[in-house]
């Protein structure tokens, strides 16, 4: 059997990204499991999108990794589809623009459980059958404190500590644990910016632009494709806020 990648929240954003650059380098016994959370138009379109010679390497699983009982569900289903995990991409992760003085409860609880608290127990639940390389979408966010986002920079900081340590967790098997913190980065997520505050931001950047999804996927493959980085959080950011 080939390699076997999994890589969660992987129809948009940074996380197609990385699916559609290890699709690209595969061989054709490599197979790829990627989750979408609700959106099923989106998911079909990244399925359509894919060559058609390799649309069979993948296979999409819906599963809402804000629920620790999804995840659950979307393991056993990994266990009966293959015996070995290869390279582990926890990227599934959500945020929130509200003022920390409108936080709720249920959704600081919402983003926990997302960036957090469910791929901790992703990543324990799968430990059993990994044999290669876990990575972890970080965010510069996570380094640096921005004024977007308390809960998502937390969860994102929390992420980098968690990659570091679990190092020692896996050492037994072999297992490498890094993650990538990117910033600024063209995605959909960005799509509500105005002008401003694109120049805004771009005035920080030592590269005066944001970054393109295709530079962070493309490290991220070099992350995974490295067997000596073990517990490394790699920053993309085109030199934000160096002066």
């Amino acid at each position: 059997m080939g390699k076997i990648t999994v890589i969660t929240g992987g129809t948009s954003g940074i996380g197609r990204g990385i699916a559609e650059k290890i699709l690209a380098e595969s061989a054709k016994t490599d197979r790829i499991f990627v989750t979408y959370g609700h959106d099923e138009k989106k998911a079909l379109s990244f399925q359509e999108s894919l060559p058609e010679e390799k649309r069979s390497q993948v296979t999409l699983i819906k599963a809402d990794m804000s629920s620790y009982e999804e995840m659950m569900v979307f393991v056993e289903e990994l266990k009966k589809q293959t015996d070995h995990i290869d390279w582990l991409v926890s990227n599934a992760g959500i945020s929130t623009y509200a003022k920390y003085e409108d936080y709720s409860f249920e959704e600081w609880t919402r983003i926990v459980n997302t960036n957090l608290s469910v791929p901790v127990f992703m990543v324990k639940e799968l430990r059993s059958i990994m044999v290669g390389s876990v990575l972890f979408t970080g965010s510069y966010a996570g380094q640096q404190a921005y004024s977007s986002s308390l809960v998502y920079g937390v969860t994102k900081a929390a992420i980098h500590f968690l990659t570091r340590s679990l190092v020692k967790e896996f050492e037994p098997k072999g297992i490498t644990v890094n993650a990538i913190a990117p910033g600024f980065i063209e995605t959909p997520w960005h799509s509500a910016r105005t002008q401003e505050s694109y120049d805004r931001i771009n005035r920080k950047i030592a590269l005066h632009r944001f970054g393109t999804v295709e530079e962070v996927a493309d490290m991220a493959y070099a992350v995974l494709s490295n067997g000596y980085m073990n517990g490394s959080v790699v920053d993309i950011h085109g030199g934000y806020d160096y002066f």
